[in-house]
């Protein structure tokens, strides 16, 4: 049963890796861990200054293939950081179209 480097096993296998914090906030990070809550849980310690230790334990009945998970999960990591980034950047020009979108809207009847 192989599913993006999912193997079916008895023992939850454990999954480390290790981030600069002044790259990659803890926020980023747990948002990149809900995509894979389905096949692992979770743990988030600061393991020095600047750094975000990540452990993922398989779940019950699956092994993760480690390097397999750790790019996957690197990608989904980058790929939230740079999602906050167009958020960021793109803020002022969503609330403009919200703001317009709303102002021809009778939200109260007269």
């Amino acid at each position: 049963m192989s599913d993006r480097g999912l193997v079916a096993a008895t023992e939850r296998q454990l999954s480390v890796v290790e981030f600069d914090s002044r790259i990659y906030s803890i926020e980023i990070q747990q948002k990149a861990a809900l995509k894979f809550t389905r096949v692992a849980s979770f743990d988030f310690r600061i393991a020095g200054e600047h750094q975000i230790q990540v452990s993922a334990r398989s779940n019950p009945g699956l092994e993760l293939s480690s390097d397999q998970f750790i790019d996957a999960y690197r990608n989904e990591v980058l790929d939230q950081h740079l999602r906050a980034i167009v958020s960021r950047e793109t803020e002022a020009e969503r609330n403009l179209i919200l703001a317009y979108a709303f102002s021809n809207t009778k939200l109260v009847s007269s």
